[in-house]
C-alpha cells in the first residue's frame, strides 16, 4: 500500500479580536469574524457586557445608587432624555421618557421618586430635546416633526405654536437652532436669549435654506465654538457670533452614503456618527473611519447612540440567528473605546433606545429594553448577564482551509476554562459538539474529525468566563 504523506501542525488561536473587513476565507485564525458577549482581556476570553436594572444617584454620595421606579403600566419607551435642572440651589435632574403613544413621563435622577405624567401634552413622532436656561430657570426644549415645539419647565409644558416643527434643536451661544426636514431643508434660529421668539427679521430670528443635494438637515452640534450642521450626506460649519449678518456657512464633509441622525453624538473632543459606510469620527475639520470591525448592520435607520465613560455606544441590528429570529428593534450594543480603539459587543437584548446621563455626581448610560415583561430601563454592567440571566457567549474562528487545499484531520484541542463551556469543531460544514467542565487545569479534547475546511467555536452560558487560548493539533494530508 502506498503511504500517503502527511505532516503535523500545531495552531494556537490568538484571541486578537474581531475582524469583519477581511474575507473569512483568507482570515488568520488569530482573529474572529464573530465575538459576541465575550470580552478579550490579556489574551483570554472573559465575561462581557451586561444590563441590569437602571439606577439613579444620590446628589452628595456618588457611590450610593438606587433603582429607578418601574415604568408606568404598558409604557413603551421611544426616546429617553436627560433634563438637567437646579432648584433652590439643589440638583433636581430628571429622567424624561417619550412613549410610543406620545405620552411624556419624568422621574428624579437624584431622589427616590415615582413617574409623573406631563399633563395635557403629547409628543408624537421621532422627538429630540435639549436643556436650556431660560430667564434664570432650567427648562427642557422638546420638538418633533409631528408636534409643536415646546418648553418643559419642571412638570409644566408650554407649546410655542409660532415655531416650526423641528426634527432637532441645539443651543449655541445665545440662540436656539432647529432643523426642519422634508421639502424645506432649513436651519432656523431664534432671537437672542428667547426660544419663544422665531420672528424672521434682521434683529430677531431667521432661517437658512439648503438648496443643494445633501438631503435633509438632521441635527446641529455646538462644538469648538462653531455650529456643525449634519445633513443626510454632508457636514456644514456655521460661524455664528452675535449679529446674524455676520453668519458664514462652509461645507466640510461629503458622505457617499447616508448619515443616520440618532447616531450623531458629541464624544469629548470629537463627534461620532454612523453612515452607510460605517462609523466615523469628526474632529471639526475631517471625518475618519472608526470602529472599522463593526459587523454589517441591518436597517441602520433604527440605530441610536450615546457617549459614556470614554466610549461611543451604538444600539444596532445585526444578523445573529443564534439569539433568536423574532422582531427586534436592535439586537446588539457596541461599546467602542475611543482612546484604545477597541470594541465589545453585547448581543441578544432588544434595545429600543439609549441616552447618556451626566451631571454632578451622575455618570451613566440608560437603555430602554423590550423584554417579555414589557419595556424596562437598564444600566450597563460587566457581569455578563441581562437582568440576571447569563448571556450566550460566542467566539468563532474563521472557517477556511488554512491556506492549503489539503485534507486535514483535527486531532485534538487543548485549552483551559474555569467555568463550563462548549467546544464546537466544524469540518466541511459538519459541526461536532464537545462539552467542557470548568477546571483550573488544561483540558484536551480528542476530536479526530477531518475535512478540507475547518473552524472552531467556543460557547458559554456562564455569567463569569475565563478561557485560555486553545491549541489545535492537526494532521495535514497531501492527497493527489
Amino acid at each position: 500500500m502506498k503511504r500517503v504523506p502527511s505532516s503535523a501542525r500545531t495552531l494556537r488561536i490568538g484571541f486578537k479580536g474581531m475582524r469583519t473587513t477581511v474575507d473569512e476565507s483568507v482570515m488568520d485564525w488569530d482573529y474572529s469574524p464573530a465575538v459576541y458577549n465575550f470580552r478579550i482581556e490579556n489574551g483570554a476570553l472573559t465575561g462581557g457586557l451586561g444590563l441590569t436594572e437602571a439606577k439613579g444617584f444620590h446628589a452628595t454620595l456618588p457611590d450610593m445608587r438606587r433603582t429607578y421606579p418601574a415604568l408606568p403600566d404598558g409604557a413603551e419607551v421611544k426616546r429617553i432624555f436627560h433634563y438637567r435642572r437646579r432648584d433652590q440651589g439643589g440638583y433636581d435632574d430628571r429622567l424624561v421618557v417619550q412613549t410610543s403613544s406620545g405620552a411624556v413621563y419624568y422621574t428624579s435622577v437624584f431622589e427616590s421618586d415615582t413617574w409623573h405624567a406631563v399633563a395635557d401634552y403629547t409628543l408624537a413622532g421621532d422627538a429630540a430635546a435639549v436643556c436650556y436656561n431660560y430667564g434664570g430657570k432650567d427648562v427642557l426644549l422638546m420638538c418633533s416633526p409631528e408636534s409643536p415645539f415646546a418648553v418643559l419647565d419642571d412638570g409644566t409644558v408650554k407649546e410655542v405654536l409660532s415655531a416650526p416643527r423641528f426634527s432637532s434643536v441645539t443651543v449655541h451661544n445665545e440662540r436656539v437652532y432647529g432643523t426642519v426636514s422634508g421639502a424645506d431643508k432649513q436651519l432656523w434660529f431664534s432671537d437672542d436669549f428667547d426660544p419663544e421668539n422665531w420672528n424672521v427679521s434682521g434683529e430677531e430670528g431667521g432661517y437658512i435654506t439648503f438648496s443643494d443635494e445633501c438631503g435633509d438637515a438632521l441635527m446641529t452640534v455646538s462644538f469648538l465654538g462653531y455650529l456643525y450642521i449634519f445633513r443626510e450626506h454632508g457636514i456644514y460649519r456655521l460661524t455664528a457670533y452675535g449679529d446674524q449678518s455676520d453668519f458664514s456657512l462652509k461645507k466640510l464633509f461629503t458622505a457617499t452614503g447616508r448619515i443616520y441622525k440618532d447616531t450623531i453624538v458629541l464624544c469629548g473632543d470629537r463627534i461620532m456618527f454612523l453612515t452607510d459606510e460605517g462609523v466615523f469620527a469628526f474632529d471639526g475639520y475631517t471625518a475618519t473611519p472608526a470602529a472599522r470591525e463593526l459587523p454589517d448592520l441591518l436597517y441602520a435607520y433604527r440605530a441610536s447612540a450615546a457617549y459614556h465613560d470614554g466610549a461611543y455606544w451604538l444600539a444596532c441590528l445585526i444578523s445573529a440567528p443564534e439569539y433568536g429570529t423574532g422582531v427586534f428593534v436592535n439586537n446588539a450594543v457596541m461599546r467602542y473605546d475611543i482612546r484604545k480603539g477597541s470594541m465589545d459587543l453585547l448581543v441578544g437584548a432588544d434595545v429600543v433606545t439609549l441616552a447618556g446621563v451626566r451631571s454632578h455626581t451622575a455618570d451613566d448610560i440608560v437603555f430602554a429594553v423590550d423584554t417579555e415583561d414589557g419595556h424596562r430601563l437598564a444600566s450597563v454592567s460587566s457581569d455578563g448577564m441581562v437582568f440576571g440571566v447569563p448571556t450566550l457567549k460566542i467566539y468563532r474562528t474563521p472557517s477556511n482551509d488554512l491556506g492549503t487545499p489539503a485534507f486535514k484531520t483535527v486531532r485534538e484541542v487543548t485549552l483551559t476554562t474555569r467555568y463550563p463551556a462548549e467546544l464546537r469543531v466544524t469540518t466541511d460544514g459538519v459541526t461536532h459538539v464537545y462539552a467542557l467542565a470548568g477546571s483550573d487545569a488544561p483540558q484536551t479534547v480528542f476530536v479526530g474529525k477531518s475535512g478540507r475546511k475547518i473552524g472552531l467555536e467556543l460557547r458559554s452560558q456562564s455569567a463569569v468566563c475565563a478561557v485560555s487560548q486553545p491549541v489545535v493539533t492537526l494532521d495535514i494530508i497531501a492527497r493527489r
